[in-house]
């Protein structure tokens, strides 16, 4: 899109952040990241393909919850924060101190000016799903022409987002930057770097070059636990605090309880990822509400009204977990329509949890046996948080074991916190 102006209150006269979208909030913002597809209460008289293929419906239908407008504010300063360093002055230096590191006639200088954060959470709490309708709110890249009467001919990309490699490789992360930036802009940085063969320093200074002369705003990290217990976990972590240095990106780290350990190793890198820590929901009128949203798409002939004690056997069986509670509305409307049942109960709802969701059953149970907590944990960083066994998780399960029975804790809930996040559904 070509850039579209408006008066910024913290960074007036600063074209990068006037060319983003005014930040929303209240019911607007709720609206803009809702997802709410069309539903007719004819659709359940519709044959049955018909109703097995509206069931998709659950899967595109979207409630923001606390944690959509948490990563919505925390994205938008971000990117405004990123864009706000940028001056003329700074970004010929930046240039030339990275060209120079290129040619190796100086060490890369720190640019700073970005900043970060970190979003952990258990397994199908929906924190991609979440970063993916807050990101959705922003155009993938705007054309600038002229600014206040004056040429800018360059374009600026308010984000990127890929996938921490399987195996923690820095320069399958690089080569992963360049292929998104090459989609974007009609560009051959990968096929550039993969012919010329380029060392990991080269690469590495080469993508601050091409990060900033490209104004990416915030660089997206999904899938972050991929570094967990791998001995390059600390390589790759100093791998993102030099982008940030370097280029002046932000960055946000997404991943599962797994990568605290990593982020919390060392005080250099913690203090680099302020965030949140989130839990599954708690059975209170967050819960009840996504409930009821999804519970409006029934294709059963016979429409069934939602009890309290069908909510709460609901919330027992997938102990708040967003995308388990999706599976097993989509998986019990299957089983009655497809075995001529035509009408919910709990009877289908277990046969269709045991049939189609028995490999989590064990671990709904455990979590069963675990508080949820009220609120959203913050991240300590502090390097006495750093060192409690309370703050962080821990290598392995027996550190974690030994640390509970030191605490008084009972052996029960470590197992619990210790597999949270670990189990794939």
């Amino acid at each position: 899109m070509t850039a579209e102006y408006t008066t910024s209150l913290l960074y007036p006269g600063n074209p990068y952040v006037e060319a983003l979208p005014p930040m929303l909030a209240g019911q607007e913002l709720i609206r803009a990241l809702a997802s709410v597809p069309p539903y007719s209460a004819s659709d359940r008289d519709r044959s049955t393909g018909e109703r097995l293929q509206l069931l998709s419906a659950l899967y595109e239908f979207y409630q923001p919850l606390t944690m959509t407008l948490d990563l919505y504010c925390e994205v938008y300063n971000a990117m405004q924060h990123c864009y706000g360093q940028y001056t003329p002055q700074r970004e010929a230096a930046a240039f030339q101190q990275g060209y120079a590191a290129m040619q190796g006639k100086a060490v890369a200088a720190s640019i700073g000016g970005g900043n970060s954060f970190s979003v952990v959470g258990v397994s199908g709490l929906g924190k991609s799903t979440a970063l993916q309708r807050v990101l959705s709110l922003f155009p993938s890249i705007i054309h600038h022409e002229r600014y206040k009467g004056q040429m800018l001919c360059c374009q600026q990309i308010p984000y990127l987002v890929v996938q921490t490699p399987h195996d923690g490789s820095v320069k399958a992360m690089i080569l992963d930057i360049y292929l998104q930036l090459d989609a974007l802009l009609g560009t051959s940085y990968q096929h550039y770097a993969l012919a010329h063969k380029l060392t990991l320093d080269v690469l590495v200074s080469q993508l601050n070059q091409i990060v900033r002369i490209n104004h990416v705003g915030l660089l997206v990290i999904d899938e972050l636990q991929n570094i967990a217990y791998r001995k390059n976990g600390i390589r790759f972590i100093n791998f993102l605090v030099q982008l940030i240095n370097g280029a002046g990106v932000s960055i946000c780290m997404v991943g599962t309880p797994r990568v605290l350990h990593v982020l919390q190793q060392e005080f250099r890198s913690a203090r680099r990822t302020t965030g949140l820590i989130y839990d599954r929901l708690p059975d209170d009128k967050e819960f009840a509400l996504l409930l009821h949203g999804l519970w409006h798409y029934q294709y059963t002939r016979f429409a069934t009204d939602l009890t309290p004690e069908m909510q709460s056997w609901l919330y027992r069986k997938t102990q708040g977990i967003p995308d388990v509670l999706v599976k097993l509305l989509y998986n019990a409307q299957k089983l009655c329509i497809l075995d001529g049942r035509e009408k919910l109960d709990l009877e289908v709802f277990e046969s269709a949890f045991l049939k189609n969701l028995g490999m989590v059953s064990d671990y709904m149970a455990e979590l069963a046996t675990v508080r949820v907590p009220r609120t959203k944990m913050k991240v300590e960083h502090s390097p006495a948080a750093i060192r409690s066994p309370e703050a962080a998780t821990l290598h392995d399960l027996r550190g974690t074991l030994r640390a509970t029975k030191k605490s008084g804790r009972p052996p029960l809930e470590a197992y619990s916190e210790y597999i949270k996040g670990e189990v794939e559904l």
